[in-house]
């Protein structure tokens, strides 16, 4: 008895009930059928084929089809746009690798070149620094500048710190696992070639499953066809030495395979007797090593590495990894082996996991992968502020996919997951979807697949009353409808104006306001940083761009006032030095050269004598410090005598009438008597108030915005926010709503006989107070189930009942909502009171 209670687990459960259910009647054992690698490879790895992959036809079924071919089509391309900029395609290793510095956004290959996506244009430099150390993991004179020789064997292991978020870890070692693979070339300054083995903790339970799954990807690096297709190792796993003769028929096969192939047998000689190899031993990848070595084309060439990467350290088993190391280490001098291990965490879980013989065998050197915040930042300001082929998000869904990285995961799937839910959202719910895919063209493009689309009848009378249906819209006639009344009464009459050349000015008014948008954000960036004193208020553009959507004006407020960051940067550029005035202008003058959108299209949208007039007022800077001393003289005289005036401190919050009016005089009696530097500071100051007027406006202010961003919060949040209470507590009240059944017609408040029995006690269970008396609750519960119809020859006893109650008490204790206590050993406690 005492070792019964030893053993029981934490739970202590309410009833000393034990439910037996037995299995069916007829059954049949059959035999395990052992498949191949191959046919469970060709099984998940083949896509489910639906009817246009879930679209329907929208207007109540009245939509062509040629739009649902549309709007799944529009789906795939911007998803695959989209994911090209937060994913990282995949190298072959049938492509040459090569990085363009003069182009980063591109990687080079002998055959395509693909979109560089944002994590590995990140990690760019520390995988080269990976790759870097693969190549001279085994150069002698490398080695022995740096290390003494030491009599026992070193490893050469790489740690990599990858963050914290071990999901996400899969990307980028795989990323990682495709570089190394890539052949030596002069392009990309490698000078071995590697053979590559990726490990994951859930597939190396023992030692054995380690050593054949490190073998098994070894082999299959160079020759698919030297491995079984039917490799197995179940027995393994399972601690299984017998063998089944369906092993013996496979053995078998296999020998007979490996006899056919014409590459080399891997044998054990043992004096005059030939054993064969276990495929978890480390002589099988060492003969095969040495023939590869053997039959390459370039014998001078250096010997290729092995490299083995073990992607998750901290949920390997230690022991198993400490035997995998030792071994390895024995075998180095014959096998060129390289550890490349993944962490999350810190080099603490390395000293807890291994011990301190097993350290002392690696060579250690560290690299730092870049972390997730600095990724989702990258995302954010690419996907929604430089990138025009995708949606954009409104307040509350960015809101709330900012709050769910920073505060719940730091997960790099979950915001692509919510990035691709808005996508699907918008495609397959929104028939104006039809007209997301031409954002960013140009304008004729634009008028020309409008126009086309129009011919063929894509634009239905439908589209055409949904579109003028717009908050944006509505609004956008009643602000011309006094200065153009011809074209709102156009606009509102003519559908063929409407469809085409109306529709293609809105579709670029949007991406006009995006390049806008971005000069603005990269202005306030570049002002933030000449400013040290603006440190303690310095904003990223991921903040910037929330307070954007949040706000009505944007980052412009009513009245031609600025919000906080935009007032004090006017205020500080009005305030500068002489001698910080010429950097700030260099640094408005590099920003407006470093982009090319800003060469072409930008400036000319915003202010097209923006570029002449930085110029000019770096000639006059240029010339108010090289004056003589007489105009030195007179301007330090000038100077003395506006001492007593200074520009009011933009920091005060007083908006009265005589406070604006005495700000305004200040600023213009500066502008008429000051220095010639105080009034070239002024006139910098006007262009970027400006400047901030014209592009931080809200995007609620640009006619048809509702095309691209979306603003559905309420289901995007259900969708990503688990709310398991909820869902229980629905579940319990109201059965129908899952069940869908007939029989249970009465409203959340009855008690039916005919619902489930833990539904029936957790609508008793909302009577009662804190201290539930279990006889009370059994007889109520019993009364109720005595209603339900049973057959005559089968009566409901009381056996019956009392094993129903017991079994849903049992439910809601492991549910949560009661709990025993010691006060009253006949009572359970609630613990909910709120029903949700």
């Amino acid at each position: 008895m005492t070792s019964n209670i030893t053993t029981r687990d934490e739970f202590d459960s309410i009833s000393e009930g034990c439910f037996l259910v037995m299995p069916p009647r007829h059954t049949t054992t059959r035999k395990r059928k052992r498949v191949s690698i191959k046919d469970v490879k060709a099984t998940t790895s083949r896509p489910k084929v639906t009817l246009s992959d879930g679209f329907q036809r929208l207007f109540r079924g009245d939509e062509p089809k040629e739009n649902m071919e549309l709007r799944r089509k529009g789906f795939e391309e911007t998803w695959k746009k989209t994911e090209d900029l937060v994913e990282v395609p995949y190298l072959f290793s049938s492509c040459n690798y090569q990085y363009d510095k003069n182009n980063k956004d591109q990687y080079s290959t002998n055959t395509t070149r693909r979109t560089l996506g944002i994590m590995l244009d990140m990690n760019h430099t520390c995988l080269d620094n990976i790759s870097q150390f693969v190549d001279r993991a085994y150069d002698t004179e490398s080695t022995m500048k740096s290390l003494i020789a030491l009599p026992y064997h070193e490893i050469p292991t790489g740690l990599v710190f990858a963050g914290i978020n071990t999901p996400d870890h899969a990307t980028p070692f795989e990323q990682l696992t495709s570089l190394l693979s890539l052949p030596a070339t002069p392009e990309n300054k490698r000078t071995k070639d590697n053979y590559v083995a990726l490990l994951q903790s859930k597939d190396c339970a023992t030692l054995q499953i380690m050593m054949a799954r490190v073998i098994e990807q070894f082999l299959a690096s160079n020759d698919p066809s030297q491995i079984s297709d039917k490799m197995d190792i179940d027995n393994e796993e399972n601690g299984d030495e017998n063998e089944s003769e369906e092993d013996g028929e496979e053995g078998e096969s296999r020998e007979k395979h490996e006899e056919s192939s014409k590459s080399y047998t891997l044998t054990a000689n043992s004096g005059d007797n030939t054993c064969r190899l276990q495929r978890y031993d480390l002589q099988m990848l060492e003969g095969w090593y040495k023939h590869q070595m053997d039959i390459r084309e370039n014998k001078s060439a250096p010997r290729s590495n092995l490299v083995v990467i073990l992607q998750d350290l901290e949920s390997f088993a230690p022991d198993v990894l400490q035997n995998f190391i030792t071994i390895c280490s024995e075998y180095r001098l014959r096998i060129p082996i390289v550890f490349i291990i993944g962490i999350a965490t810190s080099t603490e879980i390395l000293h807890q996991s291994l011990s301190k013989s097993t350290l002392g065998l690696l060579r250690i050197e560290k690299f730092w992968l870049q972390q997730s915040e600095a990724w989702f930042n990258r995302v954010i300001e690419t996907v929604f502020i430089d990138t025009p082929h995708t949606i954009k998000f409104g307040a509350r869904p960015y809101k709330f996919m900012l709050d769910h990285f920073y505060l719940y995961d730091f997960s790099i799937g979950a915001v692509k997951s919510s990035l691709k839910y808005a996508l699907m959202h918008c495609f397959y719910g929104s028939s104006l979807s039809i007209f997301l895919p031409l954002l960013g063209r140009s304008r004729p493009d634009t008028l020309k697949k409008l126009q086309e689309m129009r011919k063929r009848k894509l634009i239905t009378q439908d589209h055409i009353n949904t579109l003028r249906m717009q908050a944006s819209f509505k609004t956008y006639i009643e602000s011309i409808c006094d200065t153009e009344p011809s074209k709102a009464l156009r606009l509102v009459t003519d559908d063929d104006f409407f469809t085409t050349a109306a529709m293609a000015d809105f579709l670029c008014g949007i991406e006009t306001y995006r390049q806008k948008f971005k000069f603005g954000l990269d202005l306030i960036q570049v002002l933030q940083g000449q400013f040290s004193a603006f440190s303690t208020l310095r904003k990223s553009k991921r903040m910037l761009l929330l307070q954007s959507l949040e706000t009505r004006d944007g980052l412009v407020g009513g009245d031609s006032t600025h919000s906080e960051v935009t007032r004090w940067l006017v205020s500080l550029v009005r305030k500068v030095e002489p001698d910080a005035l010429e950097s700030l202008l260099d640094a408005l003058e590099g920003l407006m050269e470093s982009n090319p959108d800003y060469k072409q299209r930008c400036m000319t949208v915003v202010d097209g004598e923006s570029r002449y007039k930085i110029s000019m007022w770096k000639e006059r800077l240029v010339e108010l410090l090289a004056g003589d001393k007489t105009y030195v003289a007179r301007m330090e005289k000038k100077a003395k005598r506006l001492e007593g005036m200074s520009l009011p401190d933009m920091e005060e919050k007083r908006s009265t009438e005589t406070s604006k009016k005495v700000h305004a005089e200040a600023i213009a009696h500066m502008k008429r008597k000051g220095t010639e530097v105080s009034k070239l500071a002024m006139e910098i100051s006007d262009w970027i108030h400006y400047i901030f007027y014209e592009c931080l406006q809200s995007y609620t202010q640009v006619p048809m915005h509702e095309l691209v961003y979306y603003v559905q919060s309420k289901l995007h949040e259900k969708s990503f926010s688990a709310q398991p209470r909820a869902s229980v507590q629905t579940a319990l009240t109201n059965s129908k709503h899952y069940l869908d059944c007939q029989c249970c017609q009465g409203g959340q408040d009855q008690l039916l006989p005919s619902e489930p029995d833990s539904c029936i006690l957790y609508k008793l269970y909302l009577e009662c107070g804190r201290m539930i008396n279990l006889y009370d609750w059994f007889v109520a519960f019993g009364c109720i189930i005595e209603r339900e119809k049973s057959p005559a020859d089968n009566p409901l006893n009381e056996n019956e009942v009392q094993a129903r109650f017991i079994r849903s008490v049992a439910e809601l204790q492991f549910l949560g909502f009661i709990k025993p206590t010691q006060r009253k050993t006949d009572h359970v406690m609630r613990l909910t009171w709120s029903n949700i």
